[in-house]
């Protein structure tokens, strides 16, 4: 009778663990996360941040994704990884609080080819966070894409030439007296 009483109460035990586990898991957030390099000119919120809001929303909502938040770096480049909502987002995961990354497409993570693997293949792997990039149908607990890494690089080549050319029209505009600045001047004369 004693035995059977330690079984029942084990078993309860092992269970009220698992259920408390679910629950933990639960509770972790699933991040949200929008990027994008340059605003568009509109006084707060860009049209391409509302844009992938409403993608991750619906895809969330869809797949019964629970605990949303948004983190948003609007205005800044992948290829950098001190974005503010970045760094928010990656510290709350350091601390077990992220179960989830989701982004619209895998360019919004970044466009650092050797930085978005160590997320991926590590840091993400080590903090036990699932990673899905939805346009780009990636999701880490399905596995990565062997060709992954090729396509890391095309995302930071992109950023590279982008950046070149923007580079080449303000030369260009500077040594034709076309005038760089982006405000009009006002006041008297």
């Amino acid at each position: 009778n004693k035995v059977a009483t330690i079984i029942l109460y084990r078993i309860s035990s092992c269970l009220r663990k698992g259920e408390i586990m679910k629950q933990l898991e639960s509770d972790k957030i699933t991040a949200l996360y929008c990027r994008l390099s340059r605003d568009d000119e509109l006084a707060g919120e860009s049209n391409s941040i509302k844009n992938q809001k409403l993608i991750l929303s619906k895809y969330a909502e869809d797949n019964k994704f629970q605990n949303i938040k948004f983190f948003v770096d609007d205005g800044y480049s992948g290829t950098t990884f001190t974005r503010p909502a970045f760094m928010e987002m990656m510290e709350l995961a350091e601390n077990g609080q992220v179960g989830t990354i989701i982004v619209k497409d895998h360019s919004r993570l970044g466009r650092n080819r050797l930085i978005v693997g160590q997320l991926l293949e590590e840091d993400f792997v080590r903090l036990n966070i699932r990673y899905i990039a939805i346009m780009d149908n990636i999701d880490s607990s399905k596995g990565l894409n062997d060709f992954l890494p090729i396509q890391d690089w095309f995302n930071e080549m992109h950023a590279k030439n982008t950046s070149q050319k923007v580079r080449a029209v303000l030369k260009n505009k500077g040594e034709s007296g076309i005038s760089l600045a982006n405000n009009v001047p006002y006041g008297s004369c």
